[in-house]
């Protein structure tokens, strides 16, 4: 696992954002990456100081690291995915999703994404999933809500891989913020 974290941290984050601008790009998905980690939404900017807090000196912190009193602040942002090996490749499982979160998406607890998520979207949510583990590190997206009756939302997005109890990294943690206008 060591070996694999030390490969994706010596790529930077800003190659993997780059790659998923490209495919959102020519997509239409109305996302973007940014590896900068410019939160607009100062409470994502506070998740990310956890993250780096939890992490410490390791590339990438634990789940066990965040319980529900480390994220009590944040809980009803919060979305924990857990990426599942399948035959045709990984499966999305959604962990833990906040009511915030939820009243925008769906309450998707306990759903592979692949299950419930439109085929049109399936691929922007898995892309963004992918890049935060390719990137082994936090990353921002900003994206256009292709949801139900709330097609107006922009949201804002923390992201970042975590390790499970084993100590691989098969989870990400996401913060969001939705508003209407965008961002902040």
């Amino acid at each position: 696992m060591y070996a694999l974290l030390h490969l994706m941290v010596a790529r930077p984050a800003q190659s993997f954002a780059e790659a998923f601008n490209v495919r959102a790009r020519d997509g239409g998905w109305g996302s973007f990456c940014d590896p900068v980690l410019a939160f607009e939404t100062p409470g994502l900017t506070t998740v990310l100081a956890l993250w780096r807090e939890k992490a410490g000196t390791r590339a990438v912190p634990s789940r066990s690291d965040f319980s529900l009193r480390a994220l009590k602040e944040f809980l009803q942002d919060i979305a924990i995915y857990e990426r599942v090996p399948a035959g045709s490749g990984p499966r999305y499982r959604v962990r833990l999703m906040g009511t915030a979160f939820a009243e925008t998406m769906g309450d998707l607890t306990g759903k592979f994404l692949d299950d419930a998520v439109p085929e049109p979207f399936l691929q922007r949510w898995y892309a963004a999933l992918d890049a935060a583990f390719e990137a082994c590190a936090p990353l921002r997206f900003v994206a256009r809500s292709n949801t139900f009756n709330k097609s107006f939302l922009i949201a804002e997005y923390f992201q970042a891989p975590l390790l499970d109890d084993s100590g691989e990294a098969t989870l990400v943690l996401a913060a969001s913020h939705f508003g209407a206008g965008g961002p902040g």
